[in-house]
Order: C-alpha cells, then sequence, then structure tokens
C-alpha cells in the first residue's frame, strides 16, 4: 500500500486538501500537514513523523512545495532512513489527482518520477495569437 503526505509552508498542505477533496472526493491515502508560522522545523519534523509512524507498513510519498524549503528538509531528512520513502517537490493539483488513482501501479520511486512527468504536462501556457482577418481586396471602378 502506498501513502501521499503532503506537506508546505502556512497552509499550502490543507488548501490542496480542499481543491482534491471538491473535485475528486476525500482518500484515505494522502495525508496533510501544514507547517504553520507557529511551528518550528522540528515541531513540522514531529508532525510528519507521526503520520508515517501511523502508516509503517506502507510505501510514503512526500509531495512538499518547494525544493529546498523545510518542510522539503524535514520531508528528506525523515526519507533519507527510510527505502520505502521518497520526496517529491514543485509538483501541482493534477498531478496529486491523477496519482491518487494509480499510485498502486508503481512502485515507490518510480511513483515519485512519474508524478514529476506528469506535472510537467499538466503544465501550461496560454499562448494568445490574434489572426487578422483577411481583408478583401475587390478591383476598384
Amino acid at each position: 500500500m502506498k501513502k501521499i503526505i503532503v506537506t508546505g509552508h502556512g497552509h499550502f498542505a490543507t488548501g490542496l486538501q480542499n481543491a482534491v477533496e471538491l473535485l475528486a472526493g476525500k482518500n484515505e491515502d494522502v495525508f496533510f500537514v501544514d507547517f504553520l508560522e507557529s511551528d518550528s522545523d522540528v515541531i513540522l519534523k514531529e508532525k510528519l513523523e507521526k503520520v508515517a509512524h501511523e502508516n509503517a507498513d506502507s510505501d510514503i510519498l512526500f509531495f512538499c512545495d518547494l525544493v529546498g524549503g523545510t518542510p522539503y528538509k524535514m520531508a528528506a531528512t525523515i526519507a533519507f532512513e527510510n527505502e520505502r520513502y521518497e520526496v517529491v517537490a514543485g509538483c501541482n493539483i493534477g498531478s496529486l489527482i491523477e496519482i491518487l488513482f494509480t499510485k498502486e501501479s508503481y512502485e515507490i520511486s518510480e511513483l515519485a518520477q512519474k508524478i514529476i512527468s506528469i506535472s510537467h504536462s499538466a503544465t501550461g501556457y496560454f499562448e494568445k495569437r490574434i489572426t487578422k482577418k483577411e481583408e478583401e481586396i475587390t478591383d476598384g471602378i
């Protein structure tokens, strides 16, 4: 079984929770851990470890907001001690929703790579193109 722990600065995690549950429903395999302004890095690490220990029989993917931020560093510290844990950062809601439904098809390390790939393909740019309507050319009198 695979579990996902979403973490990030402020209410990043619970904000994603709200959006994910609105779009895809509640899912028992994903947990949301905020890094609040009042939390120290030690408190965040304890919160993440608590969720990980409660799911000790599962592979875990930590889904963080930013590479190099405190949530990422704490998740990486925890993951470094366990080969069944992986850490990704900078992904988006589309990738999170997709892996919730496909996560059991992959090994945990493959899942980490897959979510990065999905995030790239789920990121888009709206290119504004204005085409000039061709004017009719008519012969003069």
